[in-house]
């Protein structure tokens, strides 16, 4: 028989997953990749980081900054920052500065990732109840503290692989009581984010949920048009009225960022990423990836090894 506890920490669960239209393979594509306390004076300053995990904070003591998009955010006492994967920042710390940490990945496997499809607040109030998580899940995952706190140490395409794979490996209980908790966490932001696609037609945020839980095997434009009732061109028109671009430009920007994920995270070639994610032309993908992210996938790659960086 289910405790009380783990029944209504389900029901949790199920609400949350129906709020974000996610199904539970979604839910299961997460993985938490270190947690712990760090206690820093004036050594919390690095540069230029741009991580394929998101992650989460909670300050304790003192205060730092960072820098994202040309712009100066501070860390304080009391209080939570999220920053998702991907987001180029700086790290600055002149005096005391004391947080809970959590890097969070979303595997790329299958279905539509959380982090990317929402505009999450930089930071919100913390409370002792998120305290408390962040006490219980360092508690609940002693091995996972960060060995050195430098992110050109842990945040390499080796280090990250090793990681995504013993991570996949926990027992299932193990995960789910460690992810539980980060689902609180999550959901903290998730309750004051913005949806970064709110079409009003069911036909689109149908289609949207289809591109998005499907990049290897879509159907062409022309099916979806077809599907939704529509012209091709109609289909096209109220797409980017409704999302801002157009369903190809949609869907390459999906793919394009599951390719990063992939080459950050993976030991597969290039040519099986750009193969599963349904490019037959090795030549195109490369240049299509080149135009997106500013160099090749395998430059991507390379930039994710500890001794290329500096």
């Amino acid at each position: 028989m289910l405790s009380r506890t783990f029944a209504s920490l389900l029901e949790k669960f199920t609400i949350f997953a129906q709020n974000l239209h996610l199904s539970a393979m979604d839910i299961n594509n997460m993985l938490m990749l270190n947690v712990g306390y760090a206690k820093h004076d004036a050594d919390w300053n690095f540069k230029d980081i741009n991580s394929p995990f998101t992650r989460i904070y909670y300050v304790t003591e003192g205060g730092a900054s960072v820098i994202i998009g040309g712009e100066y955010r501070k860390l304080v006492k009391g209080r939570m920052y999220i920053i998702p994967a991907f987001t180029e920042h700086t790290d600055i710390c002149d005096g005391k500065f004391c947080h809970y940490y959590v890097h969070i990945y979303e595997d790329v496997a299958h279905g539509q990732d959380i982090t990317s499809n929402y505009e999450f607040p930089f930071e919100i109030d913390g409370t002792p109840a998120d305290e408390s998580l962040f006490i219980n899940l360092c508690e609940h995952n002693k091995s996972m503290a960060l060995k050195c706190v430098d992110p050109k140490i842990y945040d390499n395409k080796h280090s990250l692989i090793e990681c995504v794979r013993l991570n996949r490996e926990r027992p299932l209980f193990d995960r789910l009581e460690s992810m539980g908790i980060i689902y609180q966490l999550i959901g903290r932001f998730v309750r004051v984010a913005r949806p970064k696609f709110q079409p009003t037609d069911i036909r689109i945020d149908r289609a949207i949920k289809e591109m998005s839980s499907n990049l290897s095997d879509l159907s062409s434009i022309e099916d979806m048009a077809k599907d939704a009732c529509m012209s091709r061109d109609h289909f096209i028109r109220l797409f980017k009225q409704e999302v801002g671009c157009t369903p190809a430009q949609f869907i390459i920007g999906k793919k394009m960022m599951k390719a990063r994920l992939m080459l950050a995270s993976e030991s597969i070639s290039a040519k099986e990423i750009a193969y599963s994610l349904g490019y037959d032309d090795m030549s195109y993908f490369i240049r299509l990836f080149k135009k997106h992210v500013g160099m090749t996938p395998q430059q991507y790659r390379n930039s994710f090894n500890s001794s290329n960086r500096v």
